[in-house]
């Protein structure tokens, strides 16, 4: 262009969008204008790694029978290439000749593949082989912190046999401080430790505490042996009163000693979580017996008054007041605002928040109830600028507070922009190849290791970029984790993205449920991870247990084939959409109260109404007993508006959702 002067500010090379061009007004000094011309960054390339499906059987093919000579190893090497799988096949070599292989080729797979999945196994199957040849020098080299409670104690061995005595006997305390037993693999270096001068009758005694609070009361009669007459009996009486806590008031205590006021803490307050009437008479006749030291007094009062909140019993609002809660008595402090709340005690509401640390009073969830005691105490101007902050936020509180000033919910989406060229990188790293050609393998519990080992490497930049690929190549799971690392929440299609959504629009539509609030539910449940098992045994994307499962399909008139039929997406959204419709059809349609009885189960929600008349459905729901089942009710309702937004559908505001909760036996 004649008479001007051109500043271009490109992105990669390659197919890019039409360049935007601007005009620089030039300054005083300036004989002519700047046109500068920008063109959008190339967007980033989704990975697509395919190899020859005669690579993967080969693969699989040598991983369960492993080359044995050095020769076949390098001809599977030149015919694989850089199959990124190469790794399993070593190691499934190594594991193989675990007994026969030589301490340098297993050294240098381990520094080959440091901090990897398949390190960690082989290091800890050779730690167990070098910890029985008793090579103490070797383990302790190659030990590494993250290592089962076995090895631990291996190590603690292993440095006492190698000279290190103090850090050895360091070792060995921690783990013996422990309220439950430990494995045999310890006997050595307890035994050492028990001879040594480092333990005490009072190291016992801790131990006996930690063992109680755990219930072992077969490890608290084994530590007696290592106490004096006094404390043993003291000990005695303690397993007796765990397993009789309503005797506590007649417990014949010689002294008023640290001991003991610690015995009559504990069981007082084991008394107070079932029966806290008799807790608070228990305290009573303790009191006047002059047993009652101020720590079992502000433990038992404590829990008498959390165990009344947790029944949602009003009588918890006698009872709160009369603690003085530590600033970091999170758990006090909240229940003393939530019971307040449910039964309409304002003032009590403002007082509570009041005395909560300001990090803590700053949370979305008590600025909501702030609002609401002010607006019930007269203070409308006061709540409603609470609610009008709290309604541009993306969350459970910030819906109710836009309900409750007639705003439209703020769904805040913005996509994630990763530079192309950190894309590019991320995908190419070892462990990010690894990953996703375990994933097209089916082999979803090795692909999230790998992924996680992945991502102990990566900074801000390169785990955003990380979370754009797991979600471009569908591993919707790993997307919504990976994002959550470094707290980027408003990229809504990757954190709530739409897989199955034929087969939900379908099951949606056969038990008359809304897709979105079925896709809510799986987000909560599952994270979209179809093989997904709970600690509880629940399977599969809606996470179904198996005996509900079983009792599902009699109901469909399916076969029941066992619990691996609830791995299928297609047999688990059947199932936990029917279960689903099941909870609201017994709940009289309310969405709070049957995903929680979806959560907790319903004979269980059945026990949390109210006993005499409906209430408000908020407080109801921030007063379910259960944290867990707490968080759950919100999060279904608060993605189930959210997935509305995503599928384009109409919002059901949070209030239509939110109909009283009726009293016991009104479901």
């Amino acid at each position: 262009m004649a008479g001007c002067t051109l500043s271009s500010v490109a992105g990669s090379p390659g197919a890019a969008p039409e360049a935007e061009v601007s005009i620089i007004e030039a300054d005083q000094g300036d004989s002519e204008p700047v046109i500068t011309i920008r063109t959008p960054a190339t967007p980033p390339v989704c990975p697509a790694m395919e190899f020859p499906r005669e690579h993967r059987d080969r693969f699989e093919r040598a991983e369960k029978d492993p080359p044995r000579s050095a020769k076949a190893w390098e001809a599977l090497q030149a015919t694989l290439g850089d199959y990124p799988l190469l790794p399993y096949i070593e190691y499934a070599r190594l594991r193989r000749d675990i007994s026969s292989a030589s301490n340098a080729s297993i050294e240098s797979f381990l520094e080959r593949h440091a901090g990897g999945p398949v390190e960690k196994w082989i290091r800890e199957r050779w730690l167990e082989k070098l910890a029985k040849r008793g090579d103490w020098q070797r383990f302790v080299r190659w030990y590494s912190d993250d290592a089962p409670t076995t090895l631990r104690c291996h190590h603690a061995s292993a440095l006492y046999e190698t000279g290190q005595h103090r850090r050895a006997l360091d070792e060995a305390e921690d783990l013996w401080l422990f309220g439950q037993s430990r494995p045999k693999a310890c006997d050595p270096i307890f035994e050492v430790y028990l001879s040594s001068d480092r333990f005490s009758d009072d190291i016992a005694w801790q131990r006996i505490g930690l063992a109680m609070e755990k219930g072992s009361l077969d490890l608290v009669r084994y530590l007696e042996r290592f106490l004096g007459d006094e404390d043993r009996r003291l000990s005695t009486l303690w397993r007796r009163l765990h397993r009789k806590p309503n005797e506590v008031a007649q417990a014949q205590v010689n002294e008023n000693s640290d001991r003991a006021q610690e015995v009559l803490r504990h069981v007082i307050e084991r008394l107070a979580r079932n029966e806290p009437l008799a807790a608070a008479e228990a305290l009573r006749r303790l009191e006047e017996r002059g047993l009652a030291g101020e720590t079992v007094r502000a433990a038992a009062i404590r829990r008498i008054a959390l165990t009344f909140a947790l029944r949602r019993d009003r009588r918890a609002l006698q009872w709160m007041p009369l603690v003085d809660p530590a600033p970091d008595d999170h758990r006090l402090l909240r229940w003393r605002v939530a019971s307040a709340a449910l039964h309409e005690q304002w003032p009590a509401v403002l007082e509570g928040i009041a005395i909560m640390p300001s990090d803590e009073r700053m949370r979305e969830r008590w600025l909501w109830w702030k609002a609401r005691a002010l607006e019930e105490t007269g203070e409308e101007k006061s709540a409603r600028r609470i609610f009008e902050s709290l309604a541009k936020k993306r969350d459970y509180y910030g819906f109710l507070a836009a309900d409750r000033i007639d705003a439209s919910y703020r769904f805040n989406h913005e996509p994630i922009a990763p530079d192309a060229e950190t894309v590019s990188r991320v995908a190419n790293l070892a462990p990010t190849r690894r990953a996703l050609e375990l994933m097209r393998l089916g082999r979803s519990t090795a692909a999230r290791r790998e992924w996680q080992f992945l991502l102990r490497g990566l900074d801000e930049e390169e785990t955003l970029a990380a979370s754009w690929i797991a979600g471009c190549t569908n591993w919707h799971g790993r997307a919504i984790a990976t994002i959550a690392r470094i707290k980027q929440w408003d990229d809504l299609e990757l954190r709530f993205p739409l897989p199955y959504r034929k087969t939900i629009d379908e099951r949606a539509m056969r038990h008359d449920l809304s897709s979105a609030v079925i896709f809510a539910l799986i987000r909560q449940e599952s994270a979209f991870i179809p093989d997904i098992r709970s600690g509880a045994g629940a399977v599969g994307l809606m996470q179904i247990m198996p005996k509900t499962g079983q009792s599902i399909a009699r109901s469909l008139g399916v076969s029941w084939r066992g619990t691996n039929q609830l791995l299928s997406p297609s047999t688990n959204l059947d199932f936990g959409s029917y279960y689903l419709r099941r909870m609201l059809n017994s709940t009289k349609g309310s969405l709070p109260l049957a995903a929680a009885s979806y959560n907790a189960g319903l004979r269980r929600v059945k026990t949390w109404l109210p006993k005499d008349d409906s209430i408000d459905a908020i407080a109801w729901i921030d007063n379910i007993p259960f944290t867990e089942t707490r968080r759950y009710v919100r999060r279904v309702l608060t993605y189930s508006a959210i997935y509305e937004y995503r599928l384009g559908l109409p919002i059901t505001p949070l209030r239509d959702r939110l109909s009283e909760v009726p009293r016991q036996g009104g479901i």
